[in-house]
């Protein structure tokens, strides 16, 4: 199951022209950094019907799961999959604290626990001066997370946690502080101050790469404070009932927010079934790129 991009206009390959496995992935081509902040990209799954999460009314309720039709092994799953992993490798990862609550095990390495090896992937990072694991960014307002996560229990895994005054309390209360969690803090809430977290990720830090998983919420914070780039977007052909479910979050409308298509592809399977990166979604299950005007959909010069 490989993405086939037969829409690609991003032509600069600072990680090489050549993919991390060229069996398995195509190359991907990205702007450099911002000269004082990552360049902060978002991987989401999205419904037919643009649904991408709702809150859970139990443990069997998986929204993700739910998007991508309930089987593990359908192509849209299993190229969501490997997709996913691909897009871990240049750089570090990002995740909001929600989602950890609502998905205990989740670790954002290019090889998860229990999946077979990746030797590929890694091979790619070490070849470019990267970590072995990405380095994990939380942001977390209030802390309230379980010591017992699996991101803070996992040897080679580093985690730095943006948070407020009050989060970084109860995370040294916990006890996740002294587990090596870095706490970095700034007031959160407002956008001044999450931009200001994100430059000194790069200049404290060396971040130069930020592959932020969701959830939806947090993307809508980066969004606002104008440090989204670009928005790597998997659809499938599942059409969500939402009046079955509360307070239902949906992917951005790309359109009315005039973001530029970058790249649009599909899986060797069917060219019905797009795999892309742009405003407009494709006609079919697939994924998209795009970039959101404010953010400079063409990124700095470079």
């Amino acid at each position: 199951m490989k993405i086939r991009w037969h829409v690609q206009k991003e032509q600069r390959f600072p990680f090489g022209s050549v993919s991390p496995d060229p069996d398995r992935f195509e190359p991907i081509g990205f702007p450099p950094p911002w000269p004082d902040r990552p360049w902060v990209y978002a991987v989401m799954v999205a419904s037919a019907n643009g649904v991408v999460a709702w809150p859970r009314s139990g443990p069997d309720d998986d929204p993700v799961l739910a998007i991508l039709g309930q089987d593990d092994t359908r192509d849209e799953r299993i190229a969501d999959r490997r997709h996913m992993r691909h897009l871990r490798c240049f750089g570090d990862v990002a995740i909001g604290a929600q989602t950890l609550r609502e998905q205990p095990r989740l670790i954002q390495t290019p090889r998860e626990p229990g999946e077979p090896p990746m030797p590929a992937l890694y091979r790619f990072r070490r070849t470019h001066g990267l970590t072995t694991e990405p380095r994990h960014v939380i942001y977390s307002l209030r802390g309230g997370l379980d010591p017992a996560l699996a991101v803070f229990n996992t040897p080679g895994v580093e985690v730095i946690m943006l948070t407020t005054d009050a989060g970084a309390a109860d995370l040294r209360a916990c006890g996740i502080a002294a587990r090596g969690a870095d706490l970095m803090v700034e007031p959160l809430g407002e956008p001044e101050a999450l931009r200001r977290a994100h430059a000194r990720l790069f200049a404290e830090r060396g971040v130069r790469y930020l592959d932020c998983e969701g959830g939806q919420t947090v993307l809508r914070a980066l969004r606002r404070a104008g440090l989204l780039d670009e928005v790597f977007l998997t659809e499938t052909d599942v059409v969500v009932d939402e009046s079955r479910h509360r307070s239902v979050l949906k992917i951005f409308d790309f359109e009315q927010e005039g973001a530029d298509l970058i790249a649009e592809g599909c899986t060797g399977a069917s060219r019905a079934a797009p795999l892309a990166s742009g405003p407009r979604r494709p006609s079919a299950s697939g994924a998209c790129r795009t970039s959101p005007p404010g953010s400079s959909s063409g990124g700095p010069p470079g």
